[in-house]
C-alpha cells in the first residue's frame, strides 16, 4: 500500500515568527499521511506550502540545514517516506549535504520537518577577489574522507593450528578459537591467521581519527572503540554460528564506565562510522563475584564482577583481574640449626609475586561480518538520554582555511579542516554537518546537534596540509543563546600540537 503525502496544515511556523539564538530563524512543519493506493508522491497542496516557505526565507539569510524526519512503523518505511522531499528540495536547488534524513520507528505515521536558515556569510570586497584570483591554478584533489585511518594498525601474525590470543599496545586483549572461526563459504581455517588491531581510547586519538559518539541523531558517552580485522589468505573471517570471541578493552581511560552497551560500526557512504547497538535477544543470570572467566589468562590469578549498572541484555560486562607484574625468588628459613649436632638449618625457596589490580570491559563478540571490508569497529557505549532540559544545537563559524587550488570548473577549493565538538565532562564526540562554505573568504560553518544543555563544550578545529599543521580551540558553555563560536586557524608547530592534542580535554 503506497501513501500520498498530505499536509496538516494546522501545524506550519513561518519564518518570520521563529527566530531563535545564534542568528537562526527556523521554520517546524509537520506532514500527516493518508492511506490510498496512489504512487508516492507530495500532494499539491504540500509542494505549494513547502515553495512558500522557501521563497519566504529573511532577507539576507540563506538555508543552512533542513532536517526531515520521518516517523514509521519500519526504519524501512520512514526511508521511503524520505524520498519524496529529497527529491523535491534537489528540484529547488538544495543539495543533499545541507538534508539531514532521520528515521524514527514509532506509530505516529508523519514527517516532520525543521528548516533553518542563517546570515549568509560575509561577501567578499573586490580586493579579496583580486587576491583569490591570483592563487595559482592548481587543480585540488580532496582527499578522501576515512574515519579511523589516522591510525596505523598493529599486526598479529597468528601460526597455523594456534588460537587467537593477542594484546594491543593500549591494553586490548584479543581471544578466539581458531576452530570457531571459518572462511565466509563455511571452511576451516588451517593456514595462519592475519589479525590487525587499531584502538581509539584518548580523546586524541578520537579526535584524529575522525570519529564520533552518535548512533544516528542519539547522543553516545563512550568508553573506548576498536577497530579488528581478521584474515587468512587475504579473506576475512566470520564467526561459526553460535560461537563467539572475547574482547577486553581496558577501563582506565573511560570516564563513566557503568551501563555500557556493545555498539558495531557501520561504515557509511560518506567513509563515516556509524554506531549501531548490539543487544541480547534473553537478557542473561545476574553475574556473581568470583564469576568465572573462560578467557582467563594466565597471568590473572583472580577475575571479579560487579553488577553495578550491568545491563543483563548487554555484551559487557565490568571485570577485575589480579595481575601479576614480576615474580621475586627468596631463600627462606625452615628450621633452626641444631646446636646438639651441628647440622645447619633447612632452607627453601618461595615466590613472592608483585601483583596489581586492572579493571576492564569483557566483552563477549557475538559475531564477525565478514562483509565489512575494513573489519568490524567494537564500540563500548551508552545512551545520554534527553528529557528536561532539551539538548540545544551550536553554530560553528571556522576562519582562516586555506585554498588548496581550483576545481575543474575553475572555482577555488578549500581544504576541508577536521572540526570537533566534544564535552569536557564526558566522553561525548558530536558529528558536525557543514552547513557554508566561503573560498574567497576562507570560511566554513558548521552545525552540531543534541548538545546538552548547561555542558561545558570544546570546540576543536584543525588541518595538516602537507606543509603545515593549523588549529584552533574555544571552550563554551552550551546555553540557548550561545552565540556563534568562531575559530580562527593558526600554525602550530607539530610537537606543540602533539602536546595540545594529548591534553585537549584538560
Amino acid at each position: 500500500m503506497m501513501n500520498r503525502i498530505l499536509l496538516l496544515s494546522a501545524l506550519v511556523v513561518c519564518f518570520a515568527t521563529a527566530s531563535i539564538a545564534q542568528n537562526y530563524t527556523e521554520a517546524n512543519l509537520l506532514i500527516d499521511y493518508e492511506e490510498v493506493s496512489v504512487d508516492e508522491v507530495l500532494a499539491e497542496e504540500t509542494r505549494n506550502m513547502l515553495q512558500a516557505v522557501l521563497e519566504n526565507v529573511p532577507e539576507g539569510e540563506e538555508i543552512v540545514y533542513i532536517e526531515i524526519r520521518a516517523h514509521g512503523a519500519s526504519r524501512d518505511i520512514g526511508e521511503n517516506r524520505l524520498d519524496p522531499f529529497v527529491q523535491f528540495f534537489e528540484e529547488q536547488g538544495i543539495g543533499a549535504d545541507k538534508l539531514d534524513l532521520v528515521t524514527q520507528v514509532d506509530d505516529k505515521n508523519r514527517v516532520h520537518l525543521k528548516i533553518r536558515s542563517s546570515l549568509k556569510i560575509s561577501t567578499p570586497t573586490d580586493k579579496e577577489k583580486e587576491a583569490a584570483a591570483d592563487l595559482v591554478a592548481t587543480p585540488a584533489v580532496k582527499k578522501v574522507y576515512c574515519a579511523g585511518g589516522s591510525k596505523k594498525a598493529e599486526v598479529f601474525i597468528v601460526p597455523p593450528s594456534s588460537n587467537i590470543k593477542i594484546e594491543g599496545k593500549e591494553g586490548t586483549r584479543v581471544r578466539i578459537n581458531r576452530e570457531d572461526l571459518v572462511y565466509p563459504d563455511g571452511d576451516a581455517v588451517q593456514e595462519q591467521i592475519k589479525v590487525e588491531l587499531k584502538e581509539f581510547y584518548t580523546s586524541k586519538d578520537i579526535l584524529l581519527g575522525e570519529l564520533h559518539t552518535m548512533e544516528g541523531d542519539k547522543v553516545l558517552e563512550t568508553g573506548g572503540m576498536i577497530n579488528l580485522k581478521i584474515t587468512a589468505n587475504g579473506e576475512p573471517l566470520a564467526l561459526r554460528a553460535g560461537k563467539s570471541g572475547n574482547i577486553k578493552m581496558p577501563t582506565k581511560t573511560a570516564k563513566n564506565k557503568k551501563g555500557m552497551n556493545l555498539y558495531f560500526g557501520k561504515r557509511m557512504a560518506n567513509g563515516a562510522v556509524d554506531w549501531r547497538l548490539e543487544e541480547r535477544t534473553e537478557p542473561i543470570r545476574s553475574v556473581e563475584v568470583n564469576d568465572t572467566d573462560e578467557n582467563n589468562d594466565t597471568d590473572e590469578t583472580t577475575v571479579t564482577s560487579t553488577n553495578a549498572g550491568l545491563n543483563l541484555t548487554s555484551f559487557i560486562k565490568i571485570k577485575t583481574s589480579l595481575v601479576t607484574d614480576s615474580i621475586t625468588r627468596v631463600r627462606v628459613a625452615v628450621n633452626p640449626r641444631n646446636v646438639i649436632t651441628g647440622n645447619n638449618r633447612g632452607y627453601k625457596y618461595e615466590n613472592i609475586y608483585h601483583t596489581h589490580e586492572e579493571e576492564y570491559f569483557d566483552i563477549e563478540l557475538p559475531y564477525l561480518n565478514p562483509n565489512i571490508v575494513d573489519g568490524v569497529w567494537v564500540n563500548t557505549d551508552k545512551i545520554i538520554p534527553f528529557t528536561n532540559p532539551k539538548p540545544v544545537d551550536i553554530l560553528v563559524q571556522v576562519e582562516g582555511i586555506p585554498n588548496e587550488g581550483l576545481g575543474v570548473d575553475g572555482e577555488l577549493v578549500s581544504y576541508t579542516p577536521r572540526i570537533a565538538l566534544m564535552l569536557k565532562s564526558r566522553a561525548v564526540f558530536l558529528r558536525g554537518n557543514r552547513v557554508a562554505e566561503n573560498a574567497i573568504m576562507k570560511q566554513q560553518k558548521v552545525h552540531f546537534r543534541n548538545v546538552p544543555l548547561n555542558e561545558a563544550v570544546v570546540l576543536i578545529a584543525f588541518l595538516d596540509t602537507g606543509k603545515e599543521l593549523l588549529f584552533a580551540r574555544k571552550e563554551v558553555t552550551a546555553t540557548k543563546n550561545t552565540a556563534t563560536p568562531v575559530l580562527v586557524l593558526e600554525v602550530l608547530p607539530k610537537v606543540e600540537f602533539d602536546n595540545v592534542m594529548t591534553n585537549i580535554a584538560n
